[in-house]
C-alpha cells in the first residue's frame, strides 16, 4: 500500500472499522514506513489526551428543555414571514428590486437637491423667448424646412 492510501485510513485503521485485510496491510505497512508510524502516532495521542480529558455534564433539565424545544411548533410572526419571502427571492431578483430602488432614490434625492440650489456648479439655465421656443419646434413639423420635401412643397404652393 502507498502511504498516501495507508494515511487516509489512519483513523479508520485505529477504529478498527477497516476489513480484516485492510486491516492487515496497514499494519505491515507502518511497521516498514516511519513517515506514517509518526502519523499513527500522533492520532493515538491525540485520541489518548481526548480520553483523559475530564467529562462534562450537562444541566440535569437540558435534555428536558432540548426535547421540548425540538417538538413545539416554531413560533408564527412577522420576521418567519420575511424570511419566507426572502427564501422565495432569489439574489438576481434581490440585487434587481435594490438597483430599481437605488435608482429611483437617487432620482428623487437628487431632483430634490438641485431644486435648493444645493449644487454650486450648476450653469446658469438661459430662458427661451416664445419666438425661439417655437423656431426650434419647426424641427418636428411633417416637413423641416430646409430639405427637399421642403422645397417641393414651396415650389408647387408658389402664388
Amino acid at each position: 500500500m502507498k502511504c498516501h492510501n495507508v494515511q487516509k485510513k489512519l483513523s479508520a485503521y485505529q477504529d478498527v472499522e477497516l476489513t480484516s485485510q485492510e486491516q492487515n496491510e496497514v499494519a505491515t505497512h507502518l511497521v516498514s514506513c516511519q513517515s506514517c508510524r509518526e502519523q499513527y502516532e500522533k492520532i493515538e495521542r491525540v485520541w489518548q489526551t481526548l480520553g483523559e480529558l475530564e467529562e462534562i455534564r450537562p444541566d440535569p433539565w437540558f435534555y428536558p428543555q432540548l426535547a421540548r424545544k425540538i417538538k413545539e411548533p416554531r413560533e408564527k410572526g412577522l420576521w418567519p414571514t420575511v424570511e419566507g419571502i426572502f427564501q422565495l427571492l432569489r439574489t438576481p431578483a434581490i440585487a434587481s428590486i435594490l438597483l430599481a430602488v437605488g435608482i429611483l432614490a437617487g432620482t428623487y434625492l437628487g431632483n430634490i437637491l438641485a431644486r435648493c440650489g444645493f449644487f454650486p456648479f450648476q450653469p446658469d439655465q438661459t430662458t427661451y423667448s416664445q419666438e425661439v421656443l417655437f423656431d426650434s419646434m419647426k424641427a418636428f413639423d411633417p416637413v423641416p424646412p430646409g430639405t427637399l420635401a421642403h422645397g417641393y412643397l414651396q415650389m408647387v404652393s408658389y402664388k
